[in-house]
């Protein structure tokens, strides 16, 4: 075999080492630039779609919408990848993207309606533009912390409201105490006091509507002329005049005496009672519920009395108070 022979035989047992085609130029670098613009809008709608089934329902039902729609997806997406090529940031890019899916225009003010007339865009809120939601609401969540975004700034809060100009604070119930002497050091009678005391009742009447005739202390008696401490106040009304309970409460007796005649007591709340004497007749019985201002005695001079007068008498805690104080007569 001559030598052309044999090197015609090797160059037929070894094969060609191959080349690698290498793209090159600026047209393989935007081949790659699309295919990692295209990876990346995949990540991020696959990123929406599964945060959205957990934390934006609502969000997600729109893509549904705007999944059967009819949206060109592929002029949306290169209209998408032109905008960041041009240095458009990316979240506007993105909400950019988002209005041309779902086929209508961003409105902050309005909320999305699943229907629009036909022919109008329907108003889309993106979560961006949604008060507490989008990145506020992973942000409150404490997600975006977790993943290294920052968390979005917590919202002040709104300051309480004012309450009601007719709402003001209750005045403070207090046991009342009996006093010893008068500011100018007189001895007073046991169990009294000339102090005032908050009675805690919620409604309360004039029993009678008259002049008074004589009030709650030190007085010379008209019955005997001694001076005497008048536990009462007297309201002068005719014969047979309507007296109504001062508040309401139960009868605790009914009675008559030489003193005071015909008499009553009524028991109220927060242990206030009312005393009622004089009376021509009663018109109510021992036990019975009665209202504020109902009618439960006539006025009368029955008892030790000089004309036809109501002896009112209140007490609070067992302790005798001036009845001027929680009376209006004027």
């Amino acid at each position: 075999m001559d030598g052309a022979s044999r090197r015609g035989t090797a160059s037929r047992g070894r094969r060609a080492p191959q080349r690698t085609r290498r793209s090159g130029g600026r047209g393989g670098d935007e081949a790659d630039q699309r295919r990692l613009l295209q990876l990346g809008v995949s990540l991020t709608l696959f990123l929406l779609v599964y945060i959205g089934r957990g934390v934006f329902p609502v969000q997600l039902s729109a893509w549904r919408e705007a999944a059967a729609a009819n949206v060109d997806f592929r002029a949306a997406f290169q209209q998408f990848g032109a905008a960041l090529s041009q240095g458009e940031p990316v979240q506007e890019a993105l909400e950019a993207l988002c209005v041309t899916l779902m086929g209508g225009e961003t409105d902050s003010e309005s909320v999305p309606s699943p229907a629009a007339p036909e022919g109008q865009p329907r108003a889309i809120v993106l979560l961006s533009q949604t008060p507490g939601g989008g990145l506020d609401f992973l942000g409150s969540h404490g997600i975006l912390a977790r993943t290294g975004f920052p968390a979005a700034k917590a919202q002040p809060p709104e300051d309480d409201p004012a309450p009601p100009a007719s709402a003001s604070a209750q005045p403070e119930v207090v046991t009342a105490v009996a006093q010893e002497y008068t500011d100018d050091g007189v001895k007073l009678p046991r169990n009294v006091s000339l102090a005032f005391y908050e009675l805690g009742l919620s409604e309360t009447a004039v029993p009678v509507d008259g002049a008074v005739t004589s009030g709650f202390g030190y007085r010379d008696s008209p019955i005997n002329g001694k001076n005497e401490f008048h536990l009462a106040l007297d309201i002068g009304a005719a014969e047979g005049t309507e007296i109504g309970a001062f508040a309401a409460g139960e009868v605790e007796y009914i009675g008559q005496s030489d003193e005071f005649g015909n008499y009553l007591k009524i028991r109220h709340g927060n242990n206030v009672s009312s005393f009622y004497a004089h009376c021509s007749k009663l018109l109510v019985h021992k036990g019975d519920q009665v209202a504020c201002g109902q009618t439960v005695a006539l006025v009368g001079h029955t008892g030790n009395a000089v004309g036809s007068h109501l002896h009112l008498t209140i007490e609070k805690d067992n302790i005798r108070l001036d009845p001027a104080y929680y009376v209006d007569l004027s």
